[in-house]
C-alpha cells in the first residue's frame, strides 16, 4: 500500500487477465465493512435495486468519502428493498466499500456485476470459455473478491453472442460460480440476466422459458429483460414453479420499452409483478438524479418511493440496539454535537445513519442546513393527533434500556414505544435533561421484568402540533449490549508513512480495528482556526495528500484525528499532528496527544 489510488479508491477489473491474476498475495488491504444485519421478514416477493449511475465509480469510489461542491447521488430507502446491485459496464464491478457498509448495516445484500458486451465481450467470452481451467481460474478469482471485499454475490450479464461449442462451458461457469460463492457464504446470490439463450444467441426473452431456464436452474435467480408483456410473466410463473419468487421482473426507471413508461410511472410495472407474486428488479433509479433538478432530488425521491411503497413489503431490522444521527451520507458542513465545526461540503455513504422507515404515513424532510452530528437532521410535523411514526424495528430488551433523544424547535416531546407483548410505554419524564447548543437532549432509562422487544418508535407532542420539529439524534441501547468500553487511551496512530505522490498514510493502532461500533473522523485546522472535514474511515489507515493540508498562505496546519463511538457519539480519543508548511517531508511533524 503505497499510493492514495490503491489505498482509498475502489476500482473495477477491466481485463480478463487482470481477473486471472487476482490472488491473496496481491490483495494487500484487508477492508473492514459492516456485517449483514438480520431483518425480520415474512415470505414474500423480493425487490432488487440495480444501481446504474453514469457508469458508476463517481464520488462513491472514495473509501474515506470526499469533499464535493455539488450534491451527489445517495439511496436511503433500504427498508423497501432486499438486494442492491452495484452496476457498471466494466468486466467485474466490485461494489465500493461505502455502499457495502451502508447496505449491510441496513440488512440488504449487495452484489457486484460480471458483464461482457459487444464485440469485445465476445472475445472475452471466447477466451474465458476456451478451457475448464480458464473457467476455474475466473470462478476462484471472483469468489476471492467477494470474500475479500465482503459483498454477497454477483449479477451475471452476458450481452454478446456465444459460439455454440462454448455454451455448455458457460453453463458450467454459472454453476461453479454459484457453488464457489455458496461455499464462502451459504446466503450468497448469483443472478442471471435474461440475455444469451442456451443456444448462444443474444436474444432477450422477456420471460423464463426453455431458452434461458437451464441458466436459472443452476443459479439463484433470473433478472428478466424489461420489454415483457403480462402473458409472458404469467408463463414465467408457471415455468418457475415453486421458485417463482426467484424470477425478478425487470423494470427500467428510464422507461426504455418498459410497461408503464418508467419515471414516476414505475409503480405501474411494479404493481404487475407484485400482483402476480413475482419478484422485481428495478434498474437505474439514478433517473431521479440524472434527468431531474438535483436541487429537488430529495422531494422527487420521496415522491417516487411513496408511489412504489404499496407494492413492497416492510422490511424490519432485527437489531441489538439503534443509533441514528439522521444522516443521508451528504453534508454542506460537518457538525459535532451541534457545533458547526467544518464548513466544507462532503459525501460519504458509509456515514449514512438510519432514517425513518414508515414511509407513506409520514412526510419528513432531510435538512442539510443544520445537524447535531454529521451533515443533516430531519424535520417534520406530527399528524392531527400529534403523532409522528419514526421506526418499525425489533430491538430486544432483557432488563434495562437507556434511551437518548435530541431535538429542537419545540418545548417538549413524548417518546412512545410499542412492545411485542401489546404494551405501550410513554416516556413523558426524562431522567436527565441538557441543552447542547440549542439542541434539547433528554435521557431515559426503562426497566422491564421479562424479555420484550420494541417494535415501533413514535414521537408525540400535545402542544403546538402544527409546529415543525427537528430531530438530530436517537439512541436506544439495552444496557447489556454496551460492549465498547475503553479503559485506557493509547495514541491512535501507530505509524506515519510518506509516499512519493506526495501523500501521507496514517496507520492506526490494532486495537481500533477491534472496536466495530466506532469511526475515525479526520479534520484539518489552519492557523486561523478554520476547520475542513477530510473524511472518515473504519479501516486501519487514512491517506492524505499534502496538498489537502498545506498551502502557501499559512505557516502550518493542524491535523485533527478523532475517534468516536457510533453507539453514543462520545469522543473516545483524539490525536493532533502539527504540519509545518515549509516541510515537504515528515521530519518536521510533531505529535500532540490530548
Amino acid at each position: 500500500m503505497t499510493t492514495k489510488e490503491t489505498a482509498t479508491i475502489c476500482s473495477p477489473i477491466k481485463k480478463l487477465n487482470d481477473l486471472y491474476d487476482i490472488s491473496l498475495s496481491c490483495l494487500t488491504n484487508l477492508f473492514k465493512c459492516s456485517q449483514l444485519i438480520p431483518r425480520h421478514t415474512s415470505s414474500r416477493q423480493k425487490i432488487l435495486l440495480c444501481h446504474d449511475m453514469k457508469g458508476g465509480y463517481l464520488e462513491d469510489k472514495h473509501i474515506q468519502g470526499c469533499q464535493t461542491h455539488e450534491p451527489c447521488y445517495r439511496f436511503f430507502r433500504w427498508h423497501l428493498i432486499d438486494i442492491f446491485v452495484y452496476f457498471s459496464h466494466e468486466l467485474v464491478t466490485i461494489p465500493p466499500l461505502v455502499w457495502i457498509d451502508c447496505a449491510h448495516k441496513n440488512g440488504v445484500q449487495i452484489l457486484g456485476t460480471f458483464i461482457t458486451e459487444f464485440d469485445a465481450g465476445k472475445e472475452i467470452c471466447r477466451e474465458l470459455l476456451a478451457s475448464d481451467d480458464n473457467v476455474d481460474r475466473a470462478v476462484d478469482a471472483l469468489a476471492l473478491l467477494m470474500a475479500w471485499y465482503n459483498f454477497d454475490g454477483y449479477l451475471l450479464n452476458i450481452e454478446n453472442p456465444i459460439e455454440p461449442e462454448y455454451v455448455q462451458r458457460l453453463l458450467s461457469f454459472v454453476s461453479k460460480l454459484k457453488l464457489a460463492c455458496a461455499k464462502i457464504d451459504p446466503n450468497s446470490l448469483v443472478i442471471w440476466y435474461d440475455s444469451v439463450t442456451i443456444h448462444g444467441e443474444l436474444k432477450w426473452q422477456d420471460q423464463l422459458n426453455e431458452f434461458n431456464q437451464p441458466f436459472f436452474n443452476v443459479c439463484d435467480g433470473i433478472f428478466l429483460n424489461y420489454t415483457w408483456k403480462l402473458e409472458k410473466l404469467l408463463q414465467s410463473k408457471i415455468n418457475a414453479g415453486n421458485r417463482c419468487r426467484d424470477v425478478f421482473v425487470g423494470i427500467d426507471v428510464f422507461g426504455r420499452g418498459c410497461f408503464g413508461g418508467g419515471g414516476f410511472n414505475t409503480c405501474e410495472a411494479l404493481s404487475v409483478s407484485y400482483t402476480n407474486d413475482l419478484s422485481a428488479a428495478i434498474f437505474a433509479p439514478g433517473w431521479l438524479f440524472e434527468t431531474l433538478d438535483i436541487n429537488e432530488f430529495l422531494e422527487n425521491d420521496r415522491k417516487f418511493w411513496n408511489l412504489l411503497e404499496p407494492y413492497t413489503s416492510q422490511r424490519i431490522l432485527h437489531m441489538k440496539s439503534l443509533t441514528t444521527f439522521f444522516s443521508d451520507g451528504f453534508g454542506k458542513e460537518f457538525f459535532i454535537h451541534g457545533l458547526n465545526l467544518a464548513r466544507n461540503s462532503w459525501y460519504n455513504i458509509s456515514l449514512q445513519s438510519y432514517l425513518p422507515n414508515v414511509l407513506s404515513e409520514n412526510k419528513w424532510l432531510i435538512n442539510h442546513d443544520d445537524a447535531y452530528f454529521g451533515g443533516s437532521c430531519i424535520e417534520f410535523k406530527a399528524d392531527s393527533k400529534g403523532y409522528f411514526k419514526l421506526f418499525k424495528c425489533l430491538i430486544p430488551i432483557e432488563a434495562i434500556c437507556d434511551i437518548t433523544l435530541v431535538f429542537k424547535y419545540i418545548a417538549d416531546v413524548v417518546l412512545e414505544l410499542k412492545l411485542d407483548d401489546g404494551r405501550h410505554i410513554r416516556l413523558e419524564k426524562s431522567d436527565k435533561d441538557l441543552i447542547v447548543r440549542d439542541w434539547k437532549q433528554k435521557t431515559y432509562r426503562i426497566v422491564v421484568n421479562e424479555r420484550v422487544s420494541i417494535t415501533d418508535i413514535l414521537i408525540h407532542y400535545d402542544e403546538n402540533i402544527h409546529s415543525t420539529i427537528k430531530l438530530g439524534y436517537l439512541s436506544i441501547h439495552p444496557v447489556e449490549s454496551h460492549c465498547l468500553k475503553i479503559e485506557s487511551l493509547p495514541p491512535l496512530i501507530q505509524s506515519i508513512e510518506q509516499t512519493s505522490n506526495p501523500s501521507i498514510i496514517l496507520h492506526f493502532v490494532d486495537s481500533i480495528q477491534e472496536q466495530s461500533l466506532s469511526i475515525i473522523l479526520v479534520f484539518v485546522r489552519d492557523q486561523f482556526e478554520q476547520y475542513s472535514f477530510l473524511g472518515a474511515t473504519r479501516q486501519s489507515y487514512f491517506v492524505i495528500f499534502q496538498s489537502e493540508i498545506i498551502n502557501n498562505k499559512q505557516e502550518y496546519s493542524m491535523l485533527i484525528i478523532r475517534h468516536y463511538s457510533l453507539d453514543s457519539l462520545d469522543l473516545l480519543n483524539e490525536q493532533i499532528l502539527k504540519i509545518p508548511m515549509a516541510s515537504n517531508c515528515l521530519q518536521g511533524f510533531c505529535s500532540k496527544i490530548s
